[in-house]
């Protein structure tokens, strides 16, 4: 188990929205060279048993919130959560490997979330229409807006962590994940208000 810190679009409400177009539609890319003048093109294609894989892997991180109170997250997850050592609280679903870590405020409601995945995360693998590299991840420059993001990592990538805003700014973060089948990936933060690149880092499976 590997514990990990998720064109153009007006506000953040665009994107979560195509973000979560390309995670419930299970995406694969396919090859064509039928375009007119001779031009190869990658398309993509629905596949409906990776969407079924996808939701039924990220059920745990997609049924939390922000601001739910620890008891009904327990009461709905319906498993124990293990204390880590920084004190956030993983919660494993016991159908799969993957699972949610928990932040939670001194109010005892949800701070922030992030997944937990299997090593190489073969469902979400399977949601990214292209391999991605470092020296895609370590263009992200900071400041960079969402659009150029798609640009460069060729899709929306996959939320895998959420939190809420810190005491006194507007500055919320999110992550978005772009999964290979080697179990490398390029993680993506961003601010969330404004849809703008905060950092990235590369994850080889050994990380």
């Amino acid at each position: 188990m590997m514990l990990i810190p998720i064109k153009k679009i007006s506000l953040w409400g665009g994107v979560l929205l195509v973000a979560g177009m390309l995670l419930f539609t299970g995406c694969t890319p396919v090859k064509t060279a039928t375009q007119e003048g001779g031009k190869t093109e990658s398309i993509v294609v629905i596949n409906p048993e990776t969407t079924a894989a996808a939701q039924k892997v990220l059920k745990f991180y997609q049924a939390v919130n922000l601001d739910m109170p620890r008891s009904q997250l327990e009461s709905l997850l319906g498993v124990t959560g293990e204390v880590q050592s920084d004190g956030r609280v993983a919660y494993q679903d016991p159908q799969s490997d993957y699972g949610v870590l928990i932040k939670y405020g001194e109010d005892d409601m949800v701070f922030a979330k992030q997944l937990l995945f299997s090593e190489k995360s073969p469902e979400l693998v399977a949601l990214n229409p292209f391999l991605v590299t470092d020296k895609q991840a370590y263009r992200m420059a900071a400041g960079m807006p969402f659009y150029e993001v798609q640009d460069v990592m060729g899709s929306d990538g996959i939320e895998i962590s959420l939190s809420k805003p810190e005491t006194g700014t507007t500055k919320q973060v999110i992550g978005l994940g772009w999964f290979n089948s080697d179990g490398s990936k390029a993680i993506v933060y961003l601010n969330l208000p404004k849809g703008e690149v905060i950092s990235s880092e590369f994850l080889t499976s050994e990380s």
